[in-house]
């Protein structure tokens, strides 16, 4: 005698014609994949107790409602965020939101240089660290529409606009030229710091929330490249053979540094959803060797012309697309992701 699946299986709401089938007095956990359960209003025949007697001992385990309020908890901002992506224009009021943040945020660490309290040069390379990587840890807070990369994007846009009109001299601003370029001189600003924002504009326009090479890109270049500097300083007395300017210790910051922040982006961003086709377990062997590749090509000595902030982020970029889709080939059993395929994997 066949039996047929219960629709309340896939709809809680729906559920009330069938609570004699649950146990008294306990709600079925909406966060937890539901047993195949049939019942006797789906079917003419006989009812199979097993799996109702199985949910019945979950639901009231004290672990299974333990584990079942959690998920409550977990996903109760999830629900608040996606609530008010539905807002009228709230992409713009987000972006209006971060970059008062962004202002905020340099100012903080231009008093703590005024003050004394940070070296204007380690006050510059810690914006240098966390602006990005701030930046990044806002684009899950943009909606869903088509439009929202093009607003996020906007907010390093404003401070490219700065830097080019300060940069230029057609405004003047001591305090930016100060805080911003090593030198003092403002022509500075038109370099790297100009492609910080070059590098965050196109990481967000070209790759989004969708591809991982943006966010190992931002990582390299901010994460990476702004730690091997620091702690170069400090710790780095062996240099490198094929560049004195350069040390093990700064090349192996930049190297473990990197591999954290774009291996704790990629975590976040799977977590949300966004990167279903590429679980961090399968991609950290092959992130390792993108890693590694900026790390190398940021230890030869041509940072003299060719800039770091379009050197690192350029080969993180590069070596994403063409190691990572590997990874994901080895999760989603896709045959030889493309380039263009990888474009579609979020």
């Amino acid at each position: 005698m066949q039996l047929s699946r219960c629709s309340a299986r896939h709809n809680v709401a729906s559920r009330p014609a069938c609570s004699s089938t649950w146990a008294p007095g306990v709600k079925p956990c909406p966060f937890r994949p539901l047993p195949i359960v049939y019942h006797q209003h789906c079917t003419s025949g006989p009812v199979p107790v097993q799996p109702i007697a199985l949910h019945r001992q979950y639901a009231q385990s004290s672990a299974g409602q333990q584990r079942c309020s959690r998920q409550r908890v977990q996903a109760a901002p999830l629900e608040v965020l996606a609530d008010l992506k539905a807002l009228p224009n709230w992409d713009v009021m987000c972006a209006a939101g971060v970059a008062a943040f962004a202002y905020i945020w340099v100012k903080v660490f231009d008093g703590l240089a005024s003050r004394g309290v940070l070296s204007q040069k380690l006050s510059r390379k810690l914006v240098h660290i966390t602006s990005g990587p701030l930046f990044l840890l806002t684009w899950p807070l943009f909606s869903d529409l088509p439009t929202a990369r093009y607003i996020a994007a906007f907010i390093p846009s404003l401070n490219l606009f700065r830097l080019l009109a300060v940069g230029s001299g057609a405004v003047p601003d001591p305090g930016l030229v100060k805080s911003v370029s090593r030198s003092g001189d403002s022509h500075e600003l038109l370099k790297g710091p100009l492609y910080y924002c070059l590098v965050l504009i196109g990481a967000t326009l070209a790759y989004w929330r969708n591809n991982p090479a943006g966010l190992v890109a931002v990582s390299m270049m901010c994460g990476g490249d702004g730690l091997a500097d620091i702690i170069g300083r400090k710790f780095g007395k062996a240099k490198l053979p094929w560049n004195t300017n350069k040390s093990w210790a700064g090349s192996g910051a930049m190297f473990l540094a990197g591999m954290i922040f774009a291996a704790g982006f990629i975590w976040v961003f799977s977590s949300l959803g966004y990167l279903h086709h590429f679980q961090l377990h399968a991609v950290l062997p092959y992130l390792a060797a993108v890693c590694g590749a900026c790390t190398f090509v940021e230890s030869l000595p041509v940072n003299t012309w060719f800039d770091d902030n379009l050197s690192v982020p350029l080969v993180a970029v590069v070596a994403s697309m063409i190691v990572l889709p590997m990874a994901a080939t080895a999760v989603s059993g896709l045959q030889q992701p493309s380039v263009l395929q990888m474009f579609h994997m979020g």
